[in-house]
């Protein structure tokens, strides 16, 4: 019997599966393509990173070599930040409207190396109130000042704060000790112990975020105190704030007269200082930045600096 014809030619099956080949070859070709550009491109932020990660950490040792200088007082500038002033006092016992002129300026922004550039910034650790050894009646005032209003609020804010520093597990009249925060969710115990970090007060019996970082009106937490154990609080670099905290409304009053006079009060010298510094790549978007606070120790050696605390990935 003979056989029809659709039954032997097979041209058309051939061609589809033709077809179907040069489909699955492009789409293999394809997504070996998109995978290869997201390889270069993985290998280049690596790179970029560590370039980045490198200059910062240039702009960390420029910062040191800043704070190695000798100087007769740290102050504030409204446009340079922390400067530091003349070796010798004799410029300082001279300064008139011409002091601003005394202070090196060094530039901090945009500073080219290789094929990249360097920003670091200078802050002052002596600017805030040790909060590991702050009185509750120091406690209380800036609480006020950072718009804390209701007394009774004040008082268990304060006396947590003191409950959370204080080794003991009797908690005070308005503060929290662990049956406080173990009836929390998630429970959490007391630290008992010195603040290491000030987010901790974030974990404090009455304190929220509004309190901790304040806002445009306001000032919150973080911005009057630190958590090193400073020799002294520099007038020539505190704000109003901290300075309304320590001394009277007319001393207050008398150093921002005279820093806006002279450009610094007296002859303040600080002793911890954050270094924040980036890294940046001509024509990236890839930028790293390091935090850090450095003590500055003398010694009859000369003066030696002593790292508190890094981060590499600050933000």
């Amino acid at each position: 019997m003979k056989v029809p014809r659709f039954y032997t030619n097979q041209n058309g099956i051939a061609l589809m599966v033709v077809l179907w080949v040069l489909v699955l070859l492009m789409a293999l070709a394809t997504e070996f393509a998109f995978s290869m550009k997201g390889e270069v491109n993985t290998t280049r932020n690596f790179k970029e990173d560590a370039e980045t990660y490198h200059l910062a950490k240039a702009g960390i040792h420029l910062g040191m070599a800043e704070i190695l200088l000798p100087s007769s007082f740290h102050a504030l500038h409204p446009d340079r930040g922390l400067v530091i002033g003349p070796p010798t006092m004799k410029a300082q016992e001279e300064a008139t409207e011409e002091a601003k002129n005394t202070y090196r300026s060094i530039e901090r922004e945009g500073i080219p190396l290789g094929r990249g550039t360097i920003t670091y910034s200078l802050e002052d650790e002596n600017s805030k109130i040790p909060i590991n050894k702050a009185t509750r009646n120091t406690l209380v005032k800036v609480l006020t000042i950072a718009g804390v209003e209701n007394g009774e609020k004040r008082d268990i804010i304060a006396d947590s704060i003191l409950d959370w520093i204080d080794a003991n597990k009797n908690h005070r009249l308005n503060g929290a000790e662990n049956y406080f925060y173990q009836n929390l969710t998630p429970p959490y115990f007391s630290k008992n112990a010195p603040i290491e970090n000030l987010d901790e007060l974030l974990k404090v019996r009455g304190i929220n975020e509004k309190i901790f970082y304040g806002n445009d009106e306001q000032l919150g937490l973080n911005q009057f105190f630190t958590v090193y154990n400073l020799k002294s609080i520099n007038a020539n670099t505190a704000s109003p704030e901290v300075l309304s905290v320590i001394f009277s409304e007319s001393q207050v009053k008398l150093i921002m007269s005279t820093r806006e006079e002279k450009g610094f009060y007296d002859n303040s010298t600080s002793d911890y200082f954050r270094i924040r510094s980036t890294g940046r790549i001509e024509g990236s978007p890839t930028n790293h930045t390091i935090n850090t606070v450095i003590q500055k120790i003398f010694g009859k050696d000369g003066p030696k600096l002593l790292t508190h605390y890094w981060n590499d990935n600050s933000f």
